[in-house]
C-alpha cells in the first residue's frame, strides 16, 4: 500500500491535510478537496439544526430537525470515508498504468486493467456528488424552517454542496476522456450533466430563500 492510500482525514490535522494537498504528491487532490467541502457543507446544516432544536420558537419543527441533524452528521462521516475511496481508486489507476508492457499479452492485460480502473475511478466522484445533493435538500429545509439567525449558514451549506458536486465531477470528466467504451461514457456524461444541473438549481433556490430572509 502506498503512502497516499493511508491518508485518513478523520485523524489528520487540518494543517497537515492542507500541506499535503498543496504539495506535489499525487494524492490528496481535487477529489479529496471536494469531499472536505461536502463535509463542511453537511456540518453547517448540522449547526443550523443544533441551533433550532430546543428553541421554543421552533418547537413545531423540532422533530424534523432532530432527523436533519442525524442525517447531516451521517453525511459528514460519509464524505470523510469518500476521501479514502477516491484515493484508493486513483491508486488503482496509477498501478494499472505501471503494469508491464513488454509483450503483446502484457500490453493487452495492461490495457484492460487501465480501462477497468478508469471506470472504477468514476464511482467515488459520483458518490460524493450524490451525497452533496442530499446536503442540498437538507440545507433548503434549514433555510426554510430552521433558526433564522443561522439562515446564512444554510446558504453557505448549499453553496459548498454545489461546489462539491461541480468539483468532484471534474474527476469524472478526466477519466471519461480516456475510456474507450462509448456507451459507458455516454451514460456517465448524462448522469454527470443531470447531477450538475440538479445541484445548481437547488443551490440557487436556497440562496434565494436566504436572500429574502436577511
Amino acid at each position: 500500500m502506498s503512502e497516499e492510500t493511508e491518508i485518513d482525514p478523520r485523524h489528520q490535522k487540518l494543517e497537515k491535510f492542507l500541506s499535503d494537498l498543496a504539495s506535489s504528491k499525487p494524492a490528496p487532490g481535487g477529489g479529496s478537496a471536494a469531499a472536505v467541502a461536502g463535509a463542511l457543507a453537511a456540518a453547517l446544516s448540522s449547526m443550523v439544526a443544533n441551533l433550532t432544536i430546543g428553541k421554543e420558537k421552533y418547537a413545531e419543527v423540532e422533530e424534523k430537525f432532530e432527523d436533519i441533524l442525524k442525517r447531516t452528521d451521517n453525511l459528514r462521516r460519509e464524505f470523510l470515508e469518500a476521501i479514502k475511496k477516491d484515493i484508493a481508486a486513483y491508486t488503482e489507476v496509477m498501478d494499472a498504468y505501471k503494469a508491464p508492457k513488454d509483450t503483446s499479452e502484457q500490453k493487452e492485460a495492461r490495457k484492460k486493467a487501465i480501462q477497468q480502473a478508469l471506470k472504477g475511478a468514476t464511482e467515488p466522484p459520483f458518490e460524493m456528488a450524490e451525497l452533496a445533493i442530499e446536503v442540498l435538500e437538507l440545507s433548503k429545509e434549514c433555510a426554510v424552517s430552521g433558526n433564522q439567525h443561522a439562515v446564512t449558514d444554510a446558504g453557505a451549506s448549499a453553496i459548498l454542496a454545489d461546489a462539491t458536486v461541480r468539483t468532484s465531477l471534474l474527476n469524472v470528466d478526466i477519466n471519461l476522456s480516456s475510456i474507450s467504451d462509448e456507451r459507458f461514457v455516454d451514460e456517465m456524461r448524462e448522469k454527470r450533466n443531470r447531477l450538475t444541473k440538479q445541484a445548481g438549481e437547488r443551490s440557487e433556490e436556497v440562496v434565494e430563500i436566504m436572500t429574502e430572509k436577511i
